[in-house]
């Protein structure tokens, strides 16, 4: 049984009006992504013609739940960090008011990666320590660091915000297709201009129990859709 959870909110770009968050923990961010995906022609070059049109979608962190959201906010996913360090995780359909619930046992079922880490900086530390150092900028408040290289046949251009954990900038190129994310804008999440939608009064159902309830209209609908979720692997 697959549910639609959301088109792959591929990573990560350049900061524009950003606030600072000195102030703040540096886990407690609220951030606007563009994401921007185009293909080169048949002799490899990336025409604008050929670019789809940008995706926006935000992102906030604490130090134990990670959310995202597309743009409408009509559907957004929740992580969430255990004591223990297990991650549950759920998925949020705002314009439903409805929202399931993954258990970790779930997510090994399904066969679903849930690193932490991957989660809450958005990019993979095991390809940045392969790629190459170029140089450093100051980017407002925050050192800004350029790396560039190739991992598994795929080029990579990433700005780097260390004090943040996330990235400023990510160009992915491979086979023709190239992704890049710009972080547009970033904010202390207690001044956040993108708030997060409140779910407390959202039908809830665990993931374990949708066998039990495929006549629910909600569940019914989510059924005739096609996806596997964010669960992005980046």
């Amino acid at each position: 049984m697959k549910f639609t959870l959301l088109k792959y909110f591929s990573l990560f770009p350049i900061l524009l009006g950003m606030a600072s968050v000195s102030s703040a923990e540096p886990s407690d961010i609220s951030c606007l992504y563009e994401t921007v995906e185009s293909v080169a022609d048949t002799a490899g070059h990336h025409h604008g013609n050929t670019k789809q049109q940008p995706t926006d979608w935000y992102f906030w962190r604490t130090k134990n739940t990670v959310e995202v959201s597309n743009a409408e906010q009509s559907f957004g996913e929740k992580w969430t960090l255990s004591n223990k360090g297990a991650v549950f995780y759920q998925a949020l359909y705002h314009n439903k008011h409805f929202l399931l619930d993954f258990q970790p046992a779930d997510l090994k079922i399904l066969d679903k990666k849930t690193n932490w880490e991957l989660k809450s900086t958005l990019f993979p530390q095991e390809i940045l320590q392969k790629l190459e150092k170029k140089h450093s900028r100051k980017f407002k408040n925050y050192t800004m660091i350029h790396y560039q290289g190739m991992v598994a046949g795929v080029e990579y251009l990433v700005d780097w915000l260390p004090e943040l954990k996330l990235p400023a900038r990510v160009e992915k190129a491979s086979l023709g297709q190239k992704i890049v994310t710009e972080l547009k804008e970033i904010y202390p999440l207690a001044k956040t201009a993108y708030k997060q939608l409140s779910h407390e009064k959202y039908e809830s159902m665990d993931y374990a129990d949708i066998g039990d309830n495929e006549s629910h209209p909600i569940v019914a609908q989510l059924q005739n859709n096609i996806g596997t979720g964010y669960f992005h692997q980046h």
